[in-house]
């Protein structure tokens, strides 16, 4: 079983949250399939997906496998390659 600690998890999401915003909103649109939203945040990282708040509601978008944190970077450019 991979595992991702909370450490890493929260420097991982102020990243995205901070420099790459509009990855963070392809990954909600593109995944989640939740096309209009005023206001989105990723929350969390784990080892099977990624959480990503909007308007006051969750959306769990699941990896295709699960990840350690060397994987992180890979699977989260690896699928935004997929939406662009």
């Amino acid at each position: 079983m991979k595992f991702i600690n909370e450490k890493t998890s929260r420097r991982v999401c102020d990243h995205m949250n901070k420099d790459h915003m509009d990855s963070v909103h392809k990954y909600l649109k593109f995944y989640a399939k939740i096309e209009q939203f005023k206001e989105a945040k990723m929350v969390e990282i784990n080892s099977t997906s990624m959480k990503i708040k909007y308007d006051n509601k969750l959306a769990v978008i699941n990896f295709k496998e699960e990840i350690n944190e060397d994987e992180i970077h890979n699977t989260l450019v690896s699928m935004i390659k997929k939406i662009n």
